[in-house]
């Protein structure tokens, strides 16, 4: 088992948001810039789009699986983090920067918000959001790995439909974010309707899906043999079925619930990703972000707009 374990969390960094599951499917009429809406049959047939998170609480309560011993710690980097980000903002005194920043609190800091980002997104609810934000991930992996992404995957008898689930994926990996509590505002310009902000923020723990899927009673008989699929494509370049496969694994070992999420790096407050994220804010106030600065918001895909945004802070590498 820990041979297993250790190939898998040796995959690529990309595959760690995607899923994917079985689904019949009918189509219903959307306007061009909607996704087909799905039927969803299956594991995934209860999924709440409409869940969110709460928000991180100082005081943690954790406990041993397998002793169900507990105890409870203050989460000190937290509150330090959160009142050295109200501090930063008390000193800002220009409202479009104000307004940016609510859109990356309803990310890290309290997604009970998270519609603020789906409206800056320009979508109507989060299925939207990230049924959009998957297709796009999807297709620009494809193009810079050469590959033709399979809709389909297909796995102990079972076809899983890429499409929603892994808009589902992408959804509980983003509520784990929810619990950061905060993040480092470490700068910020601003260029006309164009906000730019320096932030550093806490990465997810992909261990923690391993270990969520080593407590399900069907560890062995299905998360094993997955993980198999997921090391043999990867042996064999298969960058098409690394996604897919271990898209999979990760949501299945949160049962496909829409309220699930994993552990941060760390016990604490642990800030290490560095991004650089331009949200556009008119004069009127409305606030907008387009789907490159989205992704990298998301910790799905940061490298584009990293590279694009982080000139602006005289920074090049």
């Amino acid at each position: 088992m820990r041979k297993t374990l250790l190939k898998i969390l040796g995959t690529v960094v990309l595959v760690s948001a995607l899923s994917g599951c079985s689904t019949t499917s009918t189509t219903t009429n959307n306007s061009k810039d909607e996704p087909k809406k799905e039927v969803i049959q299956g594991p995934g047939k209860d999924f709440d789009w409409n869940a969110k998170v709460e928000p991180v609480k100082l005081d943690r309560t954790y406990t041993e699986q397998n002793s169900s011993k507990s105890f409870t710690t203050r989460l000190t980097r937290v509150e330090k983090a959160q009142a050295k980000l109200e501090n930063k903002k008390k000193s800002i005194s220009d409202e479009k920067v104000k307004s940016a920043l609510k859109v990356i609190d309803a990310v890290f800091v309290n997604q009970q918000n998270f519609d603020d980002l789906v409206k800056a997104a320009g979508f109507n609810n989060q299925r939207e959001l990230f049924e959009n934000v998957w297709k796009q991930f999807i297709a620009d992996v494809a193009k810079e790995y050469n590959f033709t992404p399979n809709e389909e995957f297909t796995f102990q008898e079972t076809t899983y439909k890429m499409n929603v689930y892994g808009a589902m994926s992408f959804k509980v990996n983003t509520n784990s974010y929810g619990k950061a509590g905060a993040y480092d505002l470490n700068d910020y310009k601003v260029e006309g309707n164009t906000v730019y902000l320096y932030i550093t923020t806490p990465h997810i723990d992909n261990y923690q899906y391993f270990v969520k899927a080593s407590y399900l009673p069907n560890y062995e008989s299905f998360f094993e043999p997955l993980a198999s699929v997921v090391n043999t494509a990867r042996s064999e370049n298969k960058i098409g079925e690394v996604l897919n496969s271990r898209a999979i694994y990760n949501l299945a070992a949160l049962e496909y619930k829409a309220d699930r999420y994993v552990d941060l790096q760390g016990m604490d407050y642990h800030p290490a990703a560095k991004q650089y994220i331009a949200i556009q804010v008119d004069d009127s106030g409305k606030v907008t972000i387009d789907m490159e600065n989205l992704q990298n918001l998301l910790h799905i895909n940061s490298k584009k707009s990293n590279e694009t945004n982080k000139v602006k802070f005289n920074i090049t590498q």
